[in-house]
């Protein structure tokens, strides 16, 4: 195969896999923390937290990297009756729903289940604010007992109930894995994409996707080389090398919007922080570009080209966006790892409430 029809096969592939999308609705009693759920499990600053709306009028939506988060409003109300509550919100169209609480469970709530599961949708309980969950005399444990049985009742069977703080993002990891497990195969990796990750375990597994990503880029950018690079006696697709740092840059969640967040204002992180903006623009890729190329010399290619009989031009390209893409990869990779090892120390001396 020649690396031009490799190259074509992949692009069908990644517009494949980028058309991907992922949807779930969340939900459950008003004020229980679902907008704070919602921009905790993607890591964007999506919908307006701290205000209490005890009457949700209208589903609200929101997008981010290929998922759809949805926040729905009361089940069986004056306003949106039981008998046409899940054709109007078109309830059975997402891939997965949580029922968020904070407190024991309203009928409401049951009974949307109830009608849900059986439609063969699955239903994920979320007990949220697990930061307030305190009562003289009792254990946590024993605690946290109760509320699962609780759930069990109300249900009529016994479900998984997961634990979450959107405050000290405790019991993220665990619930992020759920929702994963929960999805058909193919839109698995649109959630590791997507979703921000709480655990060493999901962060690799997105340094993984990401470097799939990178040698499908390299093969591409090569193949269809259109700008030659000052210098050197070959020429490659920008554009899509651009894409690449893209890609990988929203896989890990560090958009501009959110490296200005408080969260990454911390002086140890500072210079990851500016080599990942450094290099996210056209001329900063050019940059990258130059700075990389020397590191990679026509002896080397034959390892890193898994193709025959291609041109050594084409491969010295592939050799060299594939060290552009993962030299940006690492940096990304390390702003993340650092960052999660920062929220792992401010939860372990986090106060309970």
């Amino acid at each position: 195969m020649s690396m031009s029809e490799a190259a074509e096969r992949i692009r069908e592939r990644m517009k494949s896999d980028d058309a991907v999308r992922v949807s779930i609705a969340l939900f459950g009693q008003p004020g229980c923390g679902k907008s704070s759920l919602i921009n905790r499990l993607t890591g964007q600053k999506l919908a307006l937290e701290g205000v209490r709306n005890d009457v949700t009028t209208e589903r609200q939506e929101f997008e981010w990297n290929g998922l759809t988060l949805v926040d729905l409003p009361g089940y069986d109300t004056s306003r949106f009756p039981a008998d046409a509550y899940l054709d109007r919100f078109r309830v059975l169209d997402f891939d997965l729903l949580l029922c968020v609480f904070d407190g024991k469970f309203h009928q409401a709530d049951t009974e949307l289940f109830h009608e849900v599961a059986q439609r063969g949708k699955t239903c994920l309980f979320v007990r949220n604010k697990h930061d307030t969950l305190w009562q003289d005399g009792k254990e946590l444990a024993d605690l946290e007992r109760e509320i699962a049985d609780n759930v069990a009742e109300q249900v009529g069977a016994r479900q998984p109930v997961y634990f979450t703080s959107c405050r000290l993002n405790t019991g993220l990891g665990a619930l992020e894995q759920a929702i994963k497990d929960q999805l058909a195969p193919a839109k698995q990796e649109r959630w590791v994409r997507a979703a921000k990750a709480y655990t060493q375990e999901f962060l690799l597994e997105k340094k993984t996707l990401c470097e799939q990503r990178v040698n499908w880029s390299a093969v591409v950018a090569a193949a269809s080389g259109t700008v030659p690079i000052p210098g050197a006696n070959f020429a490659i697709d920008v554009p899509v090398l651009v894409l690449l740092l893209k890609f990988i840059r929203e896989t890990y969640g560090l958009t501009d919007k959110a490296l200005s967040t408080q969260e990454f204002a911390v002086p140890a992180l500072a210079p990851l922080v500016n080599s990942v903006v450094k290099y996210a623009s056209t001329e900063g890729v050019l940059l990258l570009l130059k700075e990389c190329g020397g590191m990679v010399v026509a002896e080397q290619v034959s390892k890193f080209v898994p193709f025959v009989g291609t041109l050594v031009a084409a491969s010295l390209g592939f050799a060299i966006v594939r060290k552009v893409g993962n030299h940006y990869l690492e940096q990304c990779h390390r702003l993340a790892d650092a960052l999660l090892h920062v929220q792992l120390k401010e939860r372990v001396a986090a106060p309970r409430a």
